[in-house]
């Protein structure tokens, strides 16, 4: 018996020496292979989702850079050692995540970018991905709501920043959407300067929420998704006013709360296809030039957001579309219709 064999007792103890140490060396191999992505604003509502999902892969080490870090409005206040080094700069962080920010906010946020853009260029950054703003094509808004009315919005569109709606109450995203437009040119002009050496994409990301992100909730506004709504009935305005402006935009897209429905939710991006679109965006081969800008959103029939560029540089392939989920206006939009098939449509885990 193992017992009475004292030879034994060496063979095992040799061999589980020796697997040890073998497991051992795989893995300070393994940690030195991984590559680290720096994530800024790791903290907000996109940080904490890309954040979870990179933490699954072996091969990433994910580093959170927000404030307690440093504050990056200041362009060398020690946070900037923490990109040497590193393979990939996820950047989400801004002065203000809301459309309605003020000119402060928008110059602080490109403030933001333009420090962690230099710093990874100069750290030798291999990839930056920037969260842009589907804020940045906004204005198009106007033209249409959805495929069947308009053209498709692509990465060769130019950029109509800003979205604006009279209700619920009257909003302006520009100031928002200029500070995401000129990180997406500063983007541009780095890529060029640096020959590739640190290749950019910029993801114009759609609507998702925090949390689980369900079609179920994207309302913009619940008591207007109760019916449609004109601009004088929301602010008490004549009747004369209102027609004068649904003659101007065509579509009635500034204060007609089914058309702002449409046109928001047809930019819903599920949790799982974000989280696809962005680790693509870290692996895959640069655009052509080192810059490249393509649409973060779901595959939503009849959305304007041309994912061409997405699948042809990332391979994106949504796994998601909110017109087969019941959502605010559309409660039965998750039952099938096809010859009598009122089977309800499987909700994608989110």
């Amino acid at each position: 018996g193992l017992y009475y064999c004292p030879w034994r007792w060496s063979f095992w103890f040799l061999f589980v020496r020796s697997m040890a140490t073998s497991t051992y060396r795989r893995t300070t191999l393994d940690i030195k292979a991984r590559k680290r992505v720096i994530v800024t604003g790791g903290l907000g509502n996109l940080g904490t989702k890309v954040v979870a999902g990179l933490h699954e892969s072996p091969d990433l080490e994910v580093v959170v850079l927000d404030r307690a870090q440093g504050d990056l409005r200041k362009r060398e206040g020690g946070w900037e050692e923490l990109l040497r080094g590193a393979d990939t700069v996820v950047h989400l962080a801004a002065q203000s995540p809301f459309p309605k920010c003020t000119w402060k906010d928008s110059l602080a946020s490109f403030d933001i970018t333009a420090n962690v853009f230099l710093a990874a260029v100069k750290a030798k950054v291999r990839r930056v991905v920037f969260a842009s703003s589907n804020h940045v094509m906004g204005g198009l808004k106007e033209e249409g709501t959805n495929s069947l009315e308009a053209r498709p919005i692509g990465h060769l569109t130019d950029p109509c920043p800003g979205t604006k709606q009279f209700i619920p109450e009257p909003s302006d995203s520009t100031r928002y959407a200029v500070a995401k437009t000129y990180g997406e040119r500063l983007a541009a002009a780095l890529a060029s300067d640096r020959g590739g050496e640190t290749s950019f994409y910029c993801l114009r990301i759609g609507w998702c929420q925090p949390g689980a992100n369900s079609p179920r909730t994207l309302s913009f506004s619940n008591p207007v998704l109760l019916g449609p709504l004109n601009y004088a009935r929301a602010k008490g305005g004549g009747g004369d006013a209102n027609d004068q402006v649904g003659r101007r935009v065509g579509n009635e897209t500034l204060w007609n709360a089914e058309k702002l429905s449409e046109w928001f939710q047809l930019m819903w991006l599920s949790n799982r296809d974000f989280l696809q679109i962005c680790e693509k965006a870290i692996r895959s081969p640069p655009a052509p030039g080192g810059f490249g800008v393509v649409n973060a959103v779901s595959g939503n029939t009849n959305m304007r957001w041309s994912l061409e560029s997405a699948r042809d540089w990332l391979g994106y392939a949504p796994q998601d579309d909110v017109t087969l989920h019941d959502r605010p206006g559309h409660e039965n939009a998750g039952r099938r219709r096809i010859q009598g098939d009122t089977r309800k449509q499987p909700i994608s885990k989110l």
